[in-house]
């Protein structure tokens, strides 16, 4: 029997609507982030692809099947005539610790949609992906106190933060000149932030609220580059290196103070810029006999540029190390060197752009994923388990100690060819 070879819309659209649909739903997250208050919230540093399985480390890191956008230029080892698709799911679990943390109630859980994107060869040498994935983060709720007009005279306070900032891409890889990879990422970063900050009279009735509410959004771009090649015939390398110059989002924030009799005092409306400052990254990958591949990164942002210094914590340049190995299985069909399955493990240290009480909040971690990859369908499927910690309970600060399992389907079949295939 015989059957065309070529790519079915039919039964992947429903794939498609579906997966946007969990997707703009799954930012709606529960976990507590105490660190998310500052700024535009945790920016995304957990890369959910193939790469996550190495503690994301993936800036010089190539591969033929799945869509690597740790680096743009990496797309331009896709194959030739085949199309992919991807799903990214993760659920995270956190657990707190340190002053003001409540003993029966410190740990939080959800799960998430994470990452959705296609990709394929246009032509063969240039490799092209797009995709929708969150940017950064806000989820946070705190209780405390707050004088009143500097008198010793204190009431009590409610302050919540949600919201993020999503990021829907078009990456671009091109090969040239033998060997040598370009890439470029043209992103629209949108999204809105809700803070709110409340002062509460006789029990639960509200004395004064400030309700402010933020639309970011705008184009980013990010650059990459790869060389690679082969030292002889059992080791392969390549470099990387991935920049991003610095760009500002167009912020508008409207504000609405309400006090105890639910009057409206002031509304406001406000258009400012939010810079993301630049930053750039190193890479680097060897392989031995097409099997076993270590991988490392190093990543930089240029966050004190913001000379930012509020209530207590201020903004210094954030650093990103990681390193990763993987394993990859193979076996030979049809003449062709075929990939069945791949272990990986990575571990990653990462300095944030946030001191809090003179304190580095620093986040620390490793990875291990497992993956298969089917011989009589079109699907994979990777499975990442995370642990690490996040911030100190030293001067009266907390800590996150949070363990995440992440989910990355994949499918891959014929794009367009004009030969046929043979059950």
């Amino acid at each position: 029997m015989t059957k065309p070879n070529g790519f079915s819309f039919v039964r992947f659209w429903p794939t498609i609507i579906l997966s946007v649909l969990l997707i703009s739903s799954g930012y709606a997250q529960t976990n507590n982030q105490p660190y998310s208050i500052h700024a535009i919230g945790d920016i995304t540093d957990n890369i959910i692809n193939r790469t996550s399985g190495m503690g994301s480390t993936g800036i010089a890191y190539r591969n033929n099947r799945y869509i690597i956008t740790n680096n743009p230029a990496s797309l331009s080892a896709l194959d030739n005539q085949f199309f992919a698709g991807e799903i990214g799911v993760n659920g995270q679990y956190i657990d707190y610790s340190g002053n003001g943390v409540s003993s029966t109630n410190h740990q939080s859980s959800d799960i998430t949609f994470k990452r959705f994107s296609l990709g394929t060869k246009i032509f063969k040498h240039w490799g092209s992906a797009v995709g929708l994935v969150p940017y950064s983060e806000e989820n946070y709720e705190y209780s405390g106190t707050r004088p009143i007009g500097g008198s010793p005279a204190v009431l009590p306070t409610y302050d919540q933060g949600y919201g993020g900032i999503n990021k829907v891409f078009w990456a671009n890889g091109y090969e040239f000149l033998n060997h040598f990879s370009v890439g470029i990422t043209t992103s629209y970063l949108f999204g809105s932030i809700t803070n709110k900050n409340i002062l509460l009279g006789q029990g639960t009735s509200i004395y004064l609220s400030s309700n402010n509410n933020t639309f970011y959004d705008h184009i980013y771009l990010d650059y990459g580059f790869q060389y690679y090649g082969s030292i002889n015939a059992h080791w392969d390398f390549t470099l990387g290196a991935t920049f991003a110059n610095s760009q500002n989002l167009r912020a508008e924030t409207n504000t609405n103070v309400i006090n105890l009799d639910s009057n409206v005092l002031r509304t406001n409306t406000t258009v400012s810029t939010y810079n993301i400052p630049t930053s750039y990254g190193f890479g680097f990958s060897i392989t031995r006999n097409k099997k076993y591949t270590l991988v490392g990164d190093y990543k930089y942002q240029n966050w004190a540029s913001q000379q930012i210094n509020t209530g207590g914590y201020f903004f210094e340049n954030s650093q990103r190390a990681s390193i990763g190995v993987e394993v990859s299985n193979k076996k030979v069909a049809y003449n062709t060197l075929y990939e069945t399955s791949f272990l990986q493990a990575g571990f990653y240290y990462n300095k944030t752009y946030l001191i809090v009480n003179g304190t580095p909040i620093n986040d620390i971690g490793g990875s291990i994923g497992i993956g298969v990859n089917s011989k009589r369908s079109v699907l994979s499927l990777l499975v990442v388990l995370q642990y690490g910690i996040k911030g100190t309970t030293q001067n009266n600060l907390l800590r996150e100690n949070y363990g995440n399992i992440s989910f990355i389907f994949s499918m891959r079949d014929f794009w367009y060819t004009h030969g046929r295939k043979f059950d």
